[in-house]
């Protein structure tokens, strides 16, 4: 009796293994299933992925980023029809990326490219510096702006547009120069480079408030390379009939010349004349070559832009 009543025990508390033995078969089974699961939904996923051609890339889809500064609107659409005459690529080819960077750079406003990255399934994304114009030209009855290395961009205006708080100064060409003005052309004139590095000087030296006393201006570098005592070289033209003296323009390096620097802050000082609370002076002639510089009230030039004879 004991030894029954020992075994009834042992049977009745002792695990047996033939009740974890299946237990251990039943997870091992759970585990093969999730994993065949998994293995299964990523065969899907690509297959779908292929099946949907979202290993290929949509250079219409691409994204540019312009980043800051001045924008023409209308570049966006040259860049979305230059993108959309692509064909598909897959999406992870370094040819579709260098594909889209040709094509990006052929554009005139493009200056270089800060890099480009895949965006799956959209498309590519760039990020682009673009040239910033410092002046314009005229196009027939309208204008073309010129970024500082002289590349004519694209996009017409009925007037000199504005960047930032100032317009673009229009630069005086000689005729021979005018068949460089189209778009994508460069400007290699003497008279074009000369006015670019005055503009892109007035850009950098003058402030705000400075350019907006500017308003609308004609850089007139056609004889900058020529600049003496009596011949001003570079003029600029301003409304009410203002015009400055301003030498020789910074891109010569010629020897005596006043730095660029001083001439921008003695030009700021005379836009400031007329409105001074003392005495306010209304001039029309402003000489900035000189290290104090020469300003003559309105009516001490004759028609043709000579000092005006003084009256005994």
């Amino acid at each position: 009796m004991s030894t029954h009543a020992e075994d009834s025990q042992v049977r009745e508390v002792g695990p047996a293994p033939a009740s974890v033995q299946p237990s251990a078969r039943l997870g091992a089974i759970l585990l093969a299933l999730s994993i065949l699961a998994i293995a299964w939904f990523f065969a899907v996923l690509v297959r779908d992925a292929e099946a949907s051609d979202f290993t290929r890339v949509d250079p219409s889809l691409s994204r540019v980023d312009f980043g800051p500064g001045w924008v023409d609107p209308r570049w966006s659409e040259l860049v979305s029809a230059r993108l959309a005459a692509l064909d598909d690529s897959i999406a992870d080819d370094p040819q579709t990326r260098l594909a889209i960077e040709d094509a990006l750079l052929e554009l005139p406003f493009v200056a270089e490219l800060g890099g480009t990255r895949v965006v799956w399934p959209d498309g590519v994304c760039a990020a682009v510096r673009l040239r910033v114009p410092v002046a314009c030209v005229r196009a027939g009855e309208q204008f073309l702006v010129v970024s500082e290395e002289g590349v004519v961009l694209p996009g017409l205006w009925s007037a000199p547009p504005a960047r930032e708080q100032g317009y673009l100064p229009l630069l005086a060409l000689d005729e021979g120069s005018r068949s460089e003005v189209r778009e994508g052309g460069v400007l290699t004139s003497a008279a074009a480079v000369d006015g670019l590095s005055v503009a892109a000087a007035l850009w950098r030296e003058l402030g705000p408030d400075d350019w907006a006393r500017l308003a609308r201006i004609v850089i007139d570098a056609r004889e900058a390379r020529l600049a003496t005592v009596e011949i001003p070289g570079t003029v600029l033209l301003l409304e009410n009939g203002r015009r400055v003296y301003f030498g020789r323009s910074p891109n010569l390096d010629a020897p005596g010349e006043l730095p660029i620097a001083h001439k921008c802050a003695s030009l700021a000082r005379a836009l400031r004349l007329p409105e001074a609370a003392d005495a306010p002076l209304d001039w029309e002639l402003a000489d900035v070559r000189w290290d104090r510089a020469e300003v003559l009230p309105r009516g001490g030039l004759d028609d043709q832009g000579r000092r005006a004879p003084k009256s005994h």
